[in-house]
């Protein structure tokens, strides 16, 4: 298995990958049915079919070092953000092998329909794909009841084409699963109980976050990546609620999108993200990057989509796979791990911009992963939260002041104790026992400890996750009942109802809300942002209390929160500045963004906290 750790990364993974690698195989195994599609019909010849390929980057050893110094205050590349032409041009794959790339894709029978920094984008036949690539392609319904085309077998690229180093990416299972449930135990007024439901307002009280006069994330923009539009009537709802106009939102299929439906757990996904990504800062602009599905073809062209537009300042994903799912063994011998590159590529370019990526965590914990051997939930953490490239947010459940008729929600407490789980299978096969909800964390398989990791002790040498965490609620339907005391829940408003919802799809948006308020407080973009939030972190130290919340209980399958819980043989040590299950801590949001002494956002209904 390749470990991304050195500057060249993206360069020796390209040499070490064969040229037109097989990016497709069937799961094997217990997850059989991690595919979550169901086929429908062959396609047709004559139909339209549309392809991504990939080249290396020019430049990839100057890339790092960029992508560093602009992260290094005094350097003159410091917050220097570069356009997607500046990026295309320093590091953009060789407009000489793309033009002998098209030349040897027009032979083959496809031609381009347009570039992007890494590529080219290219248009064909489905009798073309099986003539020419080697694979016949089924059109399957997706889980949110897309259409869509996946591949019988492997995609593989003329010989021709391959000589260019060309790699493609192409008609690949959908996977990804949300990081979102409904609970049943919401109610249509908030304020009820010292657990919620929690509309953004209590969140921002208790999260300590600056009052909507001092910062609102005016001038600053979000996009959410999701495979579904929602309705403006829910935001409208949502919003009206709290005394707050909808915020500004832009809906933009890619590729078509898809439609919204009730039923569609995309379409739930889609909503709260808005709502909550909306309610941290409801005086930015949304823009709302609708893929018709979440498999890895759709979300890619969503990311190129948003680097060509270059219109937001943070991008939030509510979506994850276990990394697992893209090694050899889980894929019939087929490697996947060549999507990682890609997906890295478009994150680096994204930070060069100056855009910040967020990605929820999980919501199994530290088990997010099913055993090829066993019927059962095994250690594994989720990507796209593991690239470093990537801020990955966990949750917790959050204790607040509570008084009938008073919409006081002053933090009191919060604890990140998972739930365990009645037997299920989230990836559609045999039920997995041992499985947990809670924060989803723990080390990456792929990539090494990132420089801005080595500073604080996080208990491995790869990749940990997450890098903090905010509200997530517990006690899923799938739990064994009763769960444990103090378990939470935000509100979210879908299709004209008010209905419970927990999970790291909450905090992930809530902290995207938190980036643009940082945006406006200084008037730039900041790319990555994890060697800011370790910086505050290793400033802070194991004091209990500053920008980072730390004293917090909590335990997610694997691994300990560092305060005491009542796990039996676990013995640890209090207030650890970094654990993987709720990373650095929740946030005190004035404190993270060093403004102590501005006005904090008070009492829900009051002019700071609408």
């Amino acid at each position: 298995m390749i470990v991304f750790r050195g500057p060249d990364i993206l360069a020796r993974l390209l040499l070490s990958t064969a040229a037109g690698a097989i990016l497709f195989a069937a799961a094997s195994g217990s997850v059989s049915a991690a595919t979550a599609v169901t086929a429908v019909r062959p396609a047709e010849a004559s139909e339209p079919v549309r392809f991504d390929v990939f080249f290396p980057s020019r430049d990839p050893v100057g890339l790092q070092q960029l992508l560093r110094d602009q992260q290094t205050p005094g350097t003159a590349d410091y917050q220097r953000w570069l356009t997607p032409e500046e990026f295309a041009a320093r590091f953009g794959a060789d407009p000489a092998r793309l033009a002998r790339a098209e030349t040897a894709l027009a032979r083959s029978g496809f031609s381009v329909a347009g570039h992007f920094a890494q590529g080219l984008h290219v248009v064909g036949t489905a009798g073309t794909m099986q003539a020419r690539l080697g694979t016949a392609l089924d059109h399957v319904t997706a889980p949110n009841g897309k259409d869509t085309l996946v591949a019988r077998g492997p995609v593989t690229l003329p010989l021709e084409v391959q000589a260019t180093g060309a790699q493609v990416a192409a008609f690949l299972p959908v996977r990804r699963q949300v990081f979102s449930q409904r609970v049943g135990h919401a109610v249509p007024e908030n304020r009820n109980s010292s657990t919620g439901g929690y509309w953004f307002s209590d969140l921002k009280q208790a999260y300590d976050a600056p009052s909507i006069e001092s910062l609102s994330g005016v001038g600053r923009t979000i996009a959410i990546l999701m495979a579904s539009d929602v309705l403006d009537s829910d935001m409208e709802q949502y919003f009206g609620h709290e005394n707050l106009a909808e915020p500004t939102l832009i809906h933009i299929p890619v590729n078509g999108g898809a439609e919204f439906s009730t039923s569609s757990g995309t379409s739930f996904e889609a909503t709260l993200d808005v709502q909550q990504s909306g309610g941290m800062a409801p005086g930015a602009t949304i823009r709302l990057y609708n893929i018709p599905t979440l498999g890895d073809n759709d979300i890619i062209s969503g990311l190129e989509q948003i680097l060509a537009d270059n219109a937001s300042d943070v991008v939030s994903m509510s979506f994850g796979e276990c990394e697992l799912f893209f090694t050899p063994a889980y894929n019939g011998g087929t490697n996947f791990e060549l999507l990682i590159l890609f997906y890295e590529e478009l994150f680096q370019q994204g930070n060069a911009q100056g855009i910040t990526f967020v990605a929820s965590s999980g919501d199994n914990g530290a088990l997010q992963c099913p055993s090829l051997t066993e019927p059962k939930f095994i250690e594994g953490a989720s990507h796209p939260a593991t690239s470093p490239e990537v801020t990955a947010v966990g949750g917790t459940n959050l204790v607040t002041t509570f008084s009938s008729g008073s919409e006081n929600s002053a933090y009191v407490a919060e604890n990140a104790s998972g739930d365990p789980l009645v037997p299920n299978d989230p990836f559609g096969g045999t039920p997995l026992t041992g499985g947990i909800w809670g924060s989803g964390g723990g080390p990456s398989i792929f990539f090494g400890r990132p420089s801005f990791q080595t500073g604080i002790n996080t208990g491995t040498n790869f990749r940990a996750t997450p890098d903090l965490s905010l509200h997530m609620g517990g006690c899923p339907g799938d739990a064994v009942q009763p769960c444990g005391s103090n378990r939470s829940f935000d509100i979210e408003i879908f299709g004209g109802q008010a209905v419970g919802v927990i999970g790291t799809s909450a905090s992930a948006p809530d902290f995207a809300g938190v980036v643009a308020l940082l945006d406006q407080l200084t008037g730039t973009r900041h790319g990555n942002v994890n060697p800011l939030i370790y910086s505050v972190a290793l400033a802070q130290g194991k004091k209990p209390a500053a920008a980072f919340r730390r004293t917090i209980p909590g335990f997610n399958g694997v691994f300990s929160s560092g305060q005491p819980v009542p796990v039996p043989g676990v013995v640890v040590p209090t207030i650890a500045t970094y654990n993987m299950v709720i990373g650095n801590g929740t946030l005190d949001i004035r404190q993270f963004l060093g403004v102590p002494n501005l006005p904090a956002a008070g009492v829900p209904g009051t002019l700071s906290n609408p």
